[in-house]
């Protein structure tokens, strides 16, 4: 199990004092933003309006405080991972070199999304098709089939949420690749000339393709704009480790920046779920995801709110864990300990009780149901974890057992006499 979640290893550890304090910021950020996740799809299906290009299992009351918290978290919390991401990366490759981290990385991330393609899709599936079941929108031959009428399954079928894998490792590629031409540029050059070119990029993609972040793009290969949109936070952070290998800048200016980041984040919401309760125009055509006629001022403005909150936030809560977190509570250690379990294997779980508390509790009230539905599909995975966790630990110490009694001993055990005696006739 060690080999496939993303705690960081000794390689990320094996660096000077500061950046060691460093790591348990990360972790805890990462545990949290973990729960974070869990928390955005646990708020989906009370959203209103729903979001572009995504298909639920379900859909309950609407909630508008739900909704807001749902858009606020999805503005921030992809940043958040792919940030730490590029820091981690850059850490690695100092480290052991390009090649080795592709090749760690790869292995790493590789075989949890190979797995979790073969075996966790296919439940992921069945849980959506259970939800359309339940509410009426699929028969049971169609179930059984996977044979659906025109349109009804557009956006059911790729990766899921696990999109950030293969995405991970192919920015990760493209960074092994460049290494030798990035470590021949003075870091401070690269911070300031690099920023503000990865924050126009992302900036740009947005204008013309919102429904990277106020969508949702479900594909099994790369999409190029939410490649692009998600590798220039990855960016971010490669080009923040190369100039500030302790982070030094980031903690210095993360507590000036979170206040003001919020507010932009908080005016970004308000502004992007006005843009999608913008009713569509009938002459748009519905090859984008995003099928509303708004002016271009309004376009820019989104965009320029979505990319300076969800940069601003994710720095500052990154620079602030770093500077303040020293020690980390049980709690936290084991999200962060779980937290690629989390990641893979809340969907069903949380899924399934989205369509069992609808049904099942009908008029229970819509922040309830998230709430419970955030812990069980936080716990579970959790639970999953350590107790894999345990049955390995054990069966590598019954094997280590077993091959102590098997081995022979160092000092060879005394003969009595009638064994000699027999053993001289045997071999008279």
């Amino acid at each position: 199990m060690r080999a496939t979640h993303l705690r960081l290893n000794q390689a990320d550890s094996a660096e000077s004092a500061p950046q060691n304090t460093n790591l348990l910021g990360l972790d805890a950020v990462r545990a949290w933003a973990a729960v974070g996740v869990v928390m955005l799809h646990a708020c989906v299906p009370y959203s209103n309006p729903d979001i572009p290009g995504l298909t639920w299992a379900t859909t309950d009351t609407p909630d508008s405080a739900l909704t807001s918290l749902m858009w606020a978290i999805e503005i921030v919390i992809m940043p958040i991972f792919l940030v730490m991401a590029g820091i981690l990366a850059v850490r690695s490759m100092t480290s052991r070199g390009p090649l080795a981290t592709l090749k760690s990385r790869t292995r790493r991330l590789g075989w949890p999304l190979f797995l979790a393609v073969v075996f966790l899709i296919p439940v992921d599936l069945y849980a959506w098709l259970l939800g359309w079941l339940a509410d009426g929108v699929i028969t049971p031959r169609q179930m059984r089939t996977l044979k659906f009428a025109d349109g009804q399954d557009e956006h059911l079928w790729g990766l899921s949420h696990l999109w950030f894998l293969q995405y991970l490792i192919l920015y990760i590629a493209v960074l092994a690749g460049a290494w030798n031409w990035l470590q021949r540029i003075d870091p401070k050059t690269v911070l300031r000339v690099g920023m503000p070119l990865t924050f126009s990029a992302a900036t740009a993609v947005l204008c013309f393709y919102p429904e990277v972040v106020w969508g949702f793009q479900h594909a099994f290969l790369p999409v190029p704009a939410k490649w692009l949109y998600s590798g220039c936070a990855f960016a971010m952070g490669v080009l923040i480790a190369r100039a500030d290998a302790d982070l030094t800048w980031l903690k210095q200016v993360a507590g000036r920046a979170v206040c003001p980041s919020a507010l932009l984040c908080i005016a970004a919401t308000v502004l992007g779920i006005w843009v999608l309760n913008h009713t569509p125009s009938e002459n748009v055509q519905y090859a984008s995801a995003f099928p509303v006629v708004i002016s271009g001022a309004t376009w820019v403005s989104l965009a320029l709110l979505t990319v300076a909150s969800a940069t601003g936030l994710s720095l500052s809560l990154i620079g602030i864990a770093c500077y303040r977190v020293n020690k980390i509570g049980p709690v936290t250690q084991r999200l962060a300990t779980a937290s690629f379990a989390i990641y893979l294997l809340h969907h069903p779980v949380l899924v399934l009780f989205h369509v069992a508390a609808k049904h099942g509790m009908p008029s229970a009230s819509p922040l309830l149901k998230m709430s419970l539905g955030t812990i069980i599909a936080v716990s579970v995975p959790v639970g999953i974890h350590f107790v894999f966790r345990g049955v390995m630990a054990r069966r590598k110490s019954t094997i280590a057992s077993q091959r102590d009694q098997d081995a022979p001993s160092i000092l060879a055990m005394p003969t009595t006499s009638e064994d000699a005696v027999s053993e001289r006739r045997l071999a008279g």
